[in-house]
């Protein structure tokens, strides 16, 4: 029996502005966009390979984009949250586990905020310290100045 196997078809980046009628900027910009909200898109041997659905998906986004009041920002959610490209949560990670995860980070934030306090006042209290040595030098230095004009005025005499 002979059985057919189908690849999908990989675009390249430039193959893909070409589709789309779009320069190969503005699709590198989509891309940082897309990136920036966690949506990748697969790499052959190094270098981006666009499938169908992807295609339909920078359609999707050109025509969203195309309305004057809508931002690229806003378009590239737009269009994630129609085609549901990124989970509410990641699929191996319970809500416990996460719940989990953020009370032991504000532990680990608490003790580090506490850390630090501790740290600010003891440099305060070595700066106050010093500050106090300082004035009494000084008071020392000036005490000893007046001594040495006062014994000077003597034997002006």
């Amino acid at each position: 029996m002979l059985r057919v196997i189908t690849a999908e078809a990989a675009y390249t980046t430039e193959e893909l502005a070409d589709i789309l009628g779009l320069p190969l900027s503005t699709i590198r910009k989509y891309n940082f966009h897309f990136a920036k909200i966690g949506v990748q898109f697969t790499k052959k041997q190094g270098r981006l390979a666009y499938t169908n659905d992807d295609v339909t998906i920078f359609h999707e986004l050109k025509k969203v984009h195309a309305h004057p009041e809508m931002t690229l920002e806003k378009a590239v959610v737009t269009v994630v949250k129609k085609f549901n490209l990124i989970p509410d949560t990641p699929p191996n990670i319970s809500t416990e586990k996460q719940t989990l995860r953020l009370d032991t980070r504000e532990v680990q934030m608490r003790e580090i905020q506490s850390y630090i306090d501790a740290k600010f006042e003891e440099r305060e209290r070595q700066l106050i310290s010093m500050a106090r040595e300082i004035r009494a030098l000084k008071k020392a230095q000036h005490q000893k100045k007046s001594f040495y004009k006062w014994l000077k005025s003597f034997f002006e005499k």
